[in-house]
């Protein structure tokens, strides 16, 4: 591997997009090849490392936290479910806070549910959540298969906006799968 070095392995699908916003906060360019699932660097080495420690710093500070926050019963009367409808998951709300961050800052992610319906043992459900520039995916940040019973679930996840982010508006999309419906939310936050 003359005059490359690999970069340690991510499951981030879009480091290349990343890269590129990187770069417009005023790295030099890389030079980017795949090879077998791995990414390769050639170039300038300071912009590789900046990109490894936006991840690593990323994923170092990742928490979750959920709570069922209503029993099944006070949920269907809330979504007026009628028992025997079928299972059913709705979205009741999603926040994101501060919406203006420094880097270093910590922002704090909910998304609030309901699952209705569903057998005593529960239902599979997916949770996920992707943070966002420029219409772009920059990261995956969790993805969880969960069982939830009857009831409202509220699931929170807090992050450390990464020192080496680029100023700018990010996207935290959050979305809840549980078979064929999926349900998505969108906050939006700004660091200056």
């Amino acid at each position: 591997m003359d005059g490359k070095q690999q970069l340690p392995r991510y499951h981030h699908a879009t480091l290349a997009l990343l890269l590129v916003t990187l770069l417009g906060s005023g790295c030099a360019p890389v030079l980017l090849a795949a090879g077998a699932g791995a990414g390769y660097y050639a170039g300038n080495k300071k912009a590789a490392r900046k990109v490894d420690r936006f991840f690593r710093e990323l994923t170092d500070s990742i928490t979750t936290s959920s709570r069922r926050t209503s029993g099944a019963r006070q949920t269907e009367r809330l979504h007026g479910y009628s028992r025997g409808s079928g299972a059913l998951v709705e979205l009741q709300q999603s926040s994101l806070h501060p919406n203006n961050v420094a880097r270093g800052e910590k922002v704090t992610v909910t998304i609030t549910y309901a699952v209705m319906g569903a057998p005593q043992d529960g239902i599979r459900v997916r949770e996920t959540r992707e943070l966002r520039m420029g219409g772009r995916r920059l990261s995956l940040l969790r993805q969880e298969n969960l069982t939830r019973k009857n009831g409202t679930w509220e699931s929170t996840l807090v992050f450390r906006v990464p020192t080496t982010a680029r100023k700018g508006t990010y996207d935290v999309l959050q979305s809840v799968r549980a078979g064929e419906t999926e349900l998505r939310a969108r906050d939006v936050f700004t660091v200056d």
